[in-house]
């Protein structure tokens, strides 16, 4: 795969809409320096409107010059422009509600879509030189709807459309057809998909659409976001480097920026997290820890250190076997034989089991010395 690929991070726009969740202006200032590190395209940096605060933290964002584009998340009122104006952005991106259920909840009708975006986008283009907009809730839109919607923004000559699944109702066969429908109908769009997580399918829908022709991807670091939260930059990326082989972004730059947003999220990373929780390049099992110890790839899809972790880690419990403790025994230079070993293997699954818990080293050499 070749396919042309731009990513888009809203960590700091959709990732800070999670509840409970507020970065201080020193801490998006950082956040932007980490991801400008892993080559992203486009930072949406934050939605203007909401306040003097905001908008004095967008200027000065935009004033670090970093090599990505900066932009902003604006509702389609030209008072949210003007605002998102006073940040000095280069792009804006306009989002529209489509589905029913949405258009009903904020008092509006379809005809009020079609009537404003000519207007919105006019207005919007005297500020920015990239203006982009966005179908928000298009998972739940009908057809004709969605595609009156791309006719305008087309007629305009919008340079990208954001597909969004606002609440995550996709399925990665259902995001496929989606997206091939609207190539075959406008095979030169530039289609940006922005995924929620709400059953658990975000990131998988992100890179199928991916496959399927979006050439833009909206992504948050850890997939940070609203309820179950959005497709997740560092899975997205793995994905890429092992699918596509995709090279343009510095994959080792992802394990700081993920800890970091999530200290200062509050949310801590399960240690099951696909790239950045802390035991998903770790083997217990005796048959993974000796085969990995032969070949890293051997029980993993990439080497760690690809994605700024160690390359692996062997940890010691109840399924731990003889060859991992061989190799632990023998890098700390204690003397080993077969009956050591399997006396050991016996009381470290004890101890293991015992606590409920991995064993740490100290520990097993505690136990050897027991011996």
């Amino acid at each position: 795969m070749t396919k042309k690929i731009w990513i888009i991070d809203s960590t700091l726009r959709d990732g800070e809409q999670a509840p409970g969740v507020s970065f201080s202006r020193k801490e998006k200032i950082k956040i932007v320096r980490l991801l400008d590190e892993t080559g992203v395209d486009e930072i949406e940096a934050g939605t203007p409107a909401m306040g003097n605060d905001e908008r004095k933290t967008l200027r000065l964002i935009v004033r670090l010059h970093m090599k990505a584009r900066i932009s902003v998340w604006s509702r389609a009122l030209p008072e949210d422009i003007e605002s998102s104006a006073r940040t000095d952005a280069e792009g804006i991106h306009i989002a529209f509600p489509l589905s029913d259920i949405q258009l009903s909840a904020m008092g509006k009708e379809r005809q009020w879509v079609s009537d404003n975006i000519p207007k919105i986008v006019e207005h919007a283009r005297r500020y920015f030189n990239y203006v982009s907009i966005g179908a928000q809730d298009a998972s739940r839109c009908d057809a004709e709807c969605l595609f009156e919607f791309i006719d305008m923004a087309d007629s305009l000559n919008i340079p990208r459309i954001r597909i969004a699944d606002t609440v995550g109702v996709l399925s990665p066969l259902k995001t496929s057809a989606l997206i091939n429908s609207i190539k075959k109908l406008y095979p030169s769009l530039d289609i940006d998909f922005h995924a929620h997580n709400d059953l658990g399918m975000a990131t998988a829908n992100a890179f199928t659409a991916w496959q399927a022709g979006a050439s833009s991807l909206s992504l948050t670091v850890n997939g940070l976001g609203e309820r179950a939260g959005n497709a997740a930059l560092e899975e997205l990326l793995a994905s890429l480097k092992l699918f596509s082989k995709e090279i343009k972004y510095n994959l080792p730059a992802l394990y700081p920026l993920c800890r970091y947003v999530s200290e200062k999220s509050g949310r801590p990373i399960p240690a099951d997290k696909p790239i950045c929780g802390e035991v998903v390049f770790s083997h217990e099992s005796g048959i993974h820890a000796k085969c990995t110890l032969a070949d890293t790839l051997a029980f993993q899809p990439l080497d760690g250190r690809e994605v700024g972790r160690e390359s692996f880690r062997n940890l010691f419990g109840k399924h731990s076997g003889t060859g991992a403790l061989r190799h632990f025994l023998e890098e700390q230079h204690l003397p080993v034989d077969d009956t050591s070993i399997a006396l050991l293997k016996r009381k470290v699954r004890d101890l293991a089991q015992q606590n409920k818990r991995n064993l740490f080293p100290p520990e097993i050499i505690a136990c050897y010395k027991e011996l």
